[in-house]
């Protein structure tokens, strides 16, 4: 082979090399746009307000997943909300400084209702009437 074949070989596969990264660059930005379609189309945004009730993850049982162990602390109640996720929690003794958290580390809580709460929303729900129940629908028939 003389020089200028070995030349001319060499910028070809030089040449090939540039063509195989251009494509493999096109292929990962294709993937990222799916997943980041895929990202935006299943993930919801959280938002607390001032008030609500959240559950703070707890991180120490990240690794030791036991089965009844729970991984939420609280409920607490949010004490403030700032515009870029963070959230701000009363500590145990509402004296010190107060803790913030990122809301990606929190689920909203509803609170439980009370007996009487509970009563008095299905006692304004309106209600499905019931057919009585007559003899006839109770008669068991007997075959002949």
């Amino acid at each position: 082979m003389t020089l200028f074949a070995a030349q001319e070989e060499r910028i070809l596969q030089l040449n090939a090399l540039d063509e195989i990264q251009k494509s493999a660059l096109q292929h990962t930005e294709s993937i990222q746009n799916q997943c980041m379609k895929w990202h935006d189309l299943y993930v919801r945004d959280k938002s607390f307000k001032q008030g609500d009730w959240a559950l703070l993850y707890d991180y120490r049982y990240k690794d030791n997943l036991g089965k009844l162990q729970t991984r939420w602390l609280g409920p607490y109640e949010i004490v403030e909300t700032f515009p870029n996720g963070v959230v701000r929690l009363p500590t145990i003794d509402h004296v010190r400084i107060k803790l913030l958290v990122n809301s990606h580390r929190l689920r909203l809580y509803c609170k439980p209702l009370s007996k009487d709460d509970f009563l008095r929303q299905f006692s304004t729900a309106p209600h499905a009437e019931i057919p009585a129940a007559t003899d006839d629908a109770l008669a068991v028939t007997t075959p002949s």
